[in-house]
């Protein structure tokens, strides 16, 4: 015992020597407008003094996705480093969260410096572990782990790395809802890739503040904030979209959809009280749109969407089985168009999926093929003399006006055929491991996807 106390004693020392060696980094807040330094030191109480994306062999490769992603078993990591302001500012930079796909959450690094450029001694503690979808038939759902650093004080300096999972990785926020931003990196790529031609990158930037600074083709592609931001919505945030240069949208896998189609074939909706007993008949040939009607109808009048707190790339997608949302009455935008497609298909109709794009603050890119653009899934199904009825979440169906005016112009990916069959719903299904924003690179799926102009 004694031993090991003396290693412990030995391995303690060891850290704060290292840490100690360790160059403080520093936060200059002198070349930022002093007006805004005591507005984010009265207003927000943080600033941050660089938060920047990178690629390196961190955290032992963490989330091993990045083979199907990168082409590497490389884990992008994130750095950021806070400068506590005031008092106000303590318990927002103390806290912080980490979204992953294993049940183990990932280890964390954090670093603290007083004022003087000492080591500050901190524990970082986990303080909790929420699932943020209910997904069945997958090898993992996304989770967020939250931590807690203490005890910080103004004038510290914390620098905290996490390491960026799923697909976090193609995704990279300049900005955010809580703290000042004075600086922001992000990389994309990495100079050993393999095929890193086959990589794009795109800012989505309404107040044109983010710019690349890396030359012409040259990897790592790099993405720089130009000026400091105060906290903005989420909905307002620029960011940069990475993903491979497809030859078209048509070769974009459609994979991450399947946990959409297990949405909606989960489970029984047809219990007492559920659904509307006349939506869970038969319908004749001469009657399909009538039964889009009523369907529309009673999803309008009976259920209600929920906003979901999610990250971007999961703003479309169902949190939970269409029979939950049947029986809670209230669910995510995604698992109303869930419950939407199974009452269809269970009537004998044909619906499919459909993501639209309807963000006008976003503009939509072309020429990258990426699930993550879209923002709402839809359903689309034909009445008996063909024509296309979109039944959209948070948009009241009227029969005569479609496609609906809200939505056309707008780019959507409609999914024509699946590869799954009907009866392999969720809880038989077997879990697949690729991503769904790679292009094919082997024989194609039996799977149709088409990107059209909604109305056109």
């Amino acid at each position: 015992m004694a031993k090991v106390t003396q290693w412990m004693a030995l391995f303690f020392s060891l850290s704060l020597v290292t840490a100690c060696a360790k160059k403080v980094p520093l936060v200059d807040l002198s070349a930022i407008d002093q007006k805004i330094v005591q507005r984010c030191t009265e207003e927000v109480g943080v600033m941050v003094g660089l938060d920047e994306r990178y690629h390196e062999y961190w955290n032992r490769g963490y989330d091993d996705s990045s083979y199907a992603i990168l082409g590497g078993p490389m884990t992008p990591a994130k750095r950021r480093l806070l400068k506590v302001l005031s008092e106000k500012g303590i318990e927002k930079a103390s806290r912080f969260s980490v979204i992953h796909y294993r049940k183990k959450p990932p280890e964390v690094e954090v670093q603290v410096w007083k004022k003087d450029g000492s080591v500050r001694p901190v524990n970082v503690v986990k303080t909790g572990t929420e699932a943020l979808a209910d997904w069945p038939c997958e090898l993992g759902f996304p989770r967020r782990s939250s931590f807690r650093v203490s005890t910080l004080m103004v004038g510290d300096t914390v620098e905290i790395k996490t390491p960026l999972s799923g697909p976090d990785k193609l995704v990279w926020h300049f900005g955010s809802s809580r703290f000042c931003l004075a600086k922001s990196l992000a990389s994309f790529g990495h100079d050993t890739d393999d095929d890193r031609p086959d990589l794009r990158a795109v800012v989505v930037d309404a107040s044109g503040g983010v710019a690349r600074t890396s030359e012409g083709e040259a990897y790592p592609m790099v993405f720089e904030l130009k000026k400091v931001l105060m906290p903005i919505s989420p909905a307002r945030l620029p960011f940069v979209l990475t993903a491979f240069r497809c030859p078209g949208w048509e070769n974009l896998r459609g994979q991450l959809l399947q946990t959409a189609l297990w949405m909606a074939r989960a489970g029984s909706v047809s219990g007492k009280g559920l659904v509307h007993p006349v939506l869970l008949k038969p319908i004749a040939a001469d009657e399909k749109k009538r039964r889009i009607q009523t369907t529309a109808d009673w999803l309008t009048r009976s259920l209600q969407v929920v906003p979901a707190d999610v990250p971007m790339w999961m703003r479309w997608m169902p949190l939970e089985p269409a029979h939950k949302m049947a029986k809670r009455r209230q669910g995510s935008s995604g698992t109303w168009a869930a419950l939407a497609f199974r009452v269809l298909e269970d009537a004998g109709l044909k619906p499919r999926f459909a993501l639209i794009h309807t963000d006008s603050r976003n503009p939509f890119v072309e020429d990258l093929p990426s699930l993550s653009q879209f923002d709402t899934l839809a359903v689309v199904v034909d009445d008996e003399d063909g024509k296309s009825h979109w039944l959209v979440p948070g948009l009241v169906y009227h029969g005569e006006d479609q496609p609906p005016a809200k939505i056309r112009g707008r780019k959507a990916l409609v999914l024509e055929r699946w590869w799954i069959d009907r009866e392999q719903g969720a809880g038989t299904c077997k879990p697949v491991a690729t991503l769904g924003f790679s292009c094919q690179m082997t024989t194609p799926e039996p799977v149709e996807v088409k990107l059209v102009t909604v109305g056109e």
